[in-house]
């Protein structure tokens, strides 16, 4: 017989041995036992959590021909059937968005079951259909047959449209406590025959971050050792954070050692690092941080400080390039604690127009890759922010864009995602003869490129003779710079400290020049 993993073959058989969201299971036996079936179901929460094993076991108990207090009886047809059985029908929407897929869908809902008094649809990840497609799974919402019967599982609730919602019960499953994931980690390691003891299992508990199906995927791995799973194993199979190398994550922020602190995350993307895993470690520390200063203890980091860096990490959960992300959130914040240092009303014309020194063409290709240099400052990127209005105008920004797809196109490798979905994103929203602002919805993206905008101006430069410079702003900050502008449209913007400009450059005075139809009133 072919192996099965863990999380597969103790996948719950009944609500009896569903772990956790004991609230959820009782709302849903009730219903049972009360023949109040609603046509659709919405299950939100993080990954891991019970979600499609709750919607499968609904969809059992429902259909199961003699029900005892809402459990299944295990012994109908429909019970022994039901994993196989083609009236209960799981869809992937990650691979299956489509409008043609959810008319597919529509159509067979009106045929009867086959087996059973329900057609069960449990539509996995559902956040990622397309709008087309929502728009054709509303109809069918609307006016269900009486014998279909939809479960919804996300993990974005928030991507999900007001309508479907407005249509759906709706349970949040909350994440798994350590205890009860531990708890069922030493019972299955006794039916296997694993050795582990307490403490093994709690760390694995919590390393699985609420998800019972990480857990026993971690016990998995760990079982192949065929040894005693210990602490240090798990240390030593996964590359685990303690709370010393969190602190001295920050005392490289308080000296301000940008060369320490490369050298920490370097080791740990060579130790493979559970990026989710080290942002939890951050957040941790920097709720504990924050709980000393409001205490009245005194601190390098201020509580803005902290909260905003807590903010920008949160953003990192399950990101590809997280662990890139989180060092440049590090590195952002140093810059600014040397900033403070200085004279903030003194700007040096060095800093701004300083050409980045030339290396060999290998050694430029892969910086722009993996390398990153200095943080723009907050004045050099008022600087820019105020230069991309001077000489600005739609004719410009339809020029640059030709370029810029151009540029994307030819010159950025198609096997180094990070760099290309980063560049794809950006939305260009002005653009003068001398600078572009570019706007982005995440701002731990923008600060990546904004790490970047040297070596990604140099690749400019190089392949299409495009001297300028450019910065990037959240939506937000986008935004709040185009209603300033909007508003103060009589006045005139002067170029500020950059060594070469067109002088035939006319100043712009008109918002309508750059944004065109855009325009909109401003209170």
């Amino acid at each position: 017989m072919a192996y099965k993993v863990l999380y597969r073959k103790y996948r719950p058989q009944d609500f009896n041995t569903l772990f956790g969201q004991n609230t959820i299971k009782k709302l849903l036996i009730d219903s049972i036992i009360n023949d109040k079936i609603s046509h659709a179901y919405l299950f939100s929460g993080p990954r891991g959590t019970g979600k499609t094993s709750t919607a499968k076991l609904f969809a059992k108990t429902i259909n199961c021909e003699n029900p005892k207090d809402g459990i299944p009886c295990n012994k109908c047809m429909p019970c022994i059937n039901y994993e196989q059985s083609p009236d209960i029908i799981e869809i992937d929407a990650a691979s299956n968005n489509g409008v043609d897929e959810i008319r597919d869908l529509r159509d067979n809902a009106k045929i009867l079951p086959a087996f059973s008094k329900y057609k069960v649809y449990i539509i996995d990840e559902v956040h990622m259909l397309s709008q087309s497609a929502w728009n054709a799974f509303l109809k069918i919402l609307e006016e269900p047959p009486k014998h279909v019967i939809f479960i919804l599982a996300t993990t974005e609730i928030q991507k999900i449209p007001i309508t479907i919602l407005s249509r759906c019960q709706r349970f949040n499953f909350q994440k798994i406590s350590v205890e009860i994931i531990a708890e069922n980690i030493l019972r299955i390691s006794k039916l296997e025959k694993i050795k582990i003891n307490q403490e093994a299992a709690n760390y694995i508990a919590s390393l699985a971050d609420g998800g019972m199906r990480d857990a026993l995927s971690l016990l998995d791995q760990l079982s192949k050792e065929e040894k005693e799973i210990t602490v240090d194993l798990i240390q030593e199979s996964f590359g685990v954070l303690t709370e010393n190398e969190v602190e001295e994550i920050f005392n490289c922020l308080s000296k301000g050692d940008i060369e320490k602190l490369e050298g920490i995350f370097d080791e740990y993307s060579k130790k493979g690092l559970d990026t989710n895993l080290l942002i939890s470690k951050i957040l941790n520390y920097l709720y504990t941080l924050e709980i000393g200063i409001v205490s009245g203890k005194k601190h390098f980091l201020s509580i803005d400080q902290i909260k905003t860096m807590a903010n920008e990490l949160i953003k990192c959960y399950n990101k590809q390039d997280a662990l890139l992300l989180i060092k440049m959130i590090i590195v952002s914040n140093i810059s600014q604690i040397i900033s403070q240092e200085k004279n903030p009303e003194i700007i040096s014309r060095e800093i701004i127009s300083k050409p980045t020194e030339v290396t060999s063409e290998k050694e430029e290709s892969a910086e722009l890759k993996i390398e990153s240099k200095p943080v723009i400052s907050d004045d050099i990127k008022k600087i820019r922010i105020n230069n991309a209005f001077v000489g600005a105008s739609k004719q410009e920004k339809e020029k640059f864009k030709k370029s810029w797809e151009i540029f994307i196109n030819k010159e950025i490798d198609k096997s180094n995602v990070e760099m290309l979905s980063l560049l794809e994103d950006l939305s260009i929203e002005v653009v003068s003869p001398t600078n572009v602002l570019f706007s982005i919805k995440s701002s731990s993206t923008a600060l990546l490129y904004n790490e970047k905008s040297n070596l990604i101006e140099e690749e400019l430069l190089k392949s299409e003779k495009i001297n300028i410079k450019t910065i990037c702003l959240t939506d937000d900050e986008w935004q709040k710079e185009k209603k300033q502008f909007i508003k103060n449209k009589d006045k005139e913007y002067s170029y500020i400290d950059e060594p070469k400009i067109n002088e035939d450059v006319k100043i712009i005075d008109s918002a309508l020049d750059i944004f065109a139809e855009e325009i909109v009133e401003v209170n």
